[in-house]
Formats: structure tokens, sequence, C-alpha cells
């Protein structure tokens, strides 16, 4: 299971009998102050897995524009008016649904990212030398308990590539776009939810 579960869920599900917490007896690769899975799934858990529905995570771009600050809350870092027009269409889209998808934001220097997140201010783009490897990507993805998510990207090709190295089948609505039909896009999802 990933880092990302909460111990009270992780007992909770112990008790149901999907998962079983991971002791340094039962695996002693795992040290007492990794990010380690603290739980793993059971037979049963696994079997039940296969009929639950997938995450949904709605990506955005960081983007060139930024705080001033040195470091920020990645909600505060990113300034630009692409990034807050797709986090605003995001935000609607999440509305629009059942309110259970997750909105991160893909960094093209830190990779997935949570509001929250203090990060220090950098200059790089998704392409570039630099950019954050599908390696780190897929083991943020697995800690975050959204390797298997639905995804969709609100973001241009670029970002929407390097997304693709963990989910090769996602979404992504701006295919053949000019940034002008992206930008028109992202209004009429945030412009229908008001």
């Amino acid at each position: 299971m990933p880092p990302s579960l909460a111990d009270a869920e992780g007992y909770a599900l112990t008790e149901l009998g999907l998962v079983e917490p991971i002791t340094a007896e039962t695996c002693a690769r795992f040290g007492p102050l990794t990010r380690a899975p603290r739980f793993r799934a059971t037979p049963a858990g696994r079997t039940r897995m296969r009929f639950e529905p997938l995450p949904e995570v709605l990506l955005v771009p960081c983007s060139a524009a930024k705080s001033d600050a040195p470091i920020a809350a990645a909600r505060d870092m990113y300034v630009g008016s692409y990034h807050v027009a797709a986090r605003r269409a995001a935000a609607a889209a999440v509305a629009a649904g059942d309110g259970s998808a997750r909105v991160l934001t893909l960094s093209a220097k830190f990779g997935l990212l949570l509001d929250g997140d203090r990060i220090l201010r950098y200059d790089l783009r998704a392409g570039e030398d630099g950019t954050v490897s599908p390696q780190v990507l897929a083991r943020q993805a697995h800690l975050l308990g959204v390797s298997a998510a639905r995804v969709t990207v609100f973001a241009g090709k670029a970002y929407a590539d390097l997304a693709r190295t963990i989910w090769p089948s996602l979404q992504h609505p701006l295919v053949g776009m000019g940034i002008g039909e992206h930008l028109a896009f992202f209004a009429s999802l945030y412009r229908t939810s008001l």
C-alpha cells in the first residue's frame, strides 16, 4: 500500500482482512525513518482492489512565472496565467464530478506536487535538461497512491508527454490545440461552474 495511506485507515483495513502491517521482522529492508510502505495488501485485499474504481487525477502544469519568494508552497509559487487558468478549470471539473478527483501540479523540476508542498524557485520547462525523470515520477505516483489512476492532463504537449511516461492511457483534451484554444477550453470549464 502507498505510504500515503493513513495509519488509522490501514488498521481499519487490517481489521477487515484486506491489508496487513509490515513490521521490521516482516520486511527488514525498510528502516524506521523511511517513507516506506507500512501496510501491504493481503490476497483478499488484492481481489477486492480489482473491483474498486480507480482514483481520478487532474494534472496542471507548473508555470514559468513564479512568485518572487525563494521558497513557497506550490499553490503560491506558480503565478502564471496559464497555470492559474488550468487550476481553475481543474477545480471546476472536480466540482462538476463527484468531488473525489485530486488535482496535482506537474512540475518540470520537482514532479508531482500537492498544493502545500514547499518548493524552491527554479527556471525549467518540461523537456529541457534537468526535467524530472520518469523514475522519480513513478515513485511519486506510488507514494501518492495514484499509480493506477485515471489521469487527465490540463497542459500542453511537453507536460502530457512527461505524464504519459507513467500513465500511457491518460486523457489529454487539449491535443492538437493552440494556446489560445487551451485558454478558451479552460474558461469553458470554469465559466459553466459559476
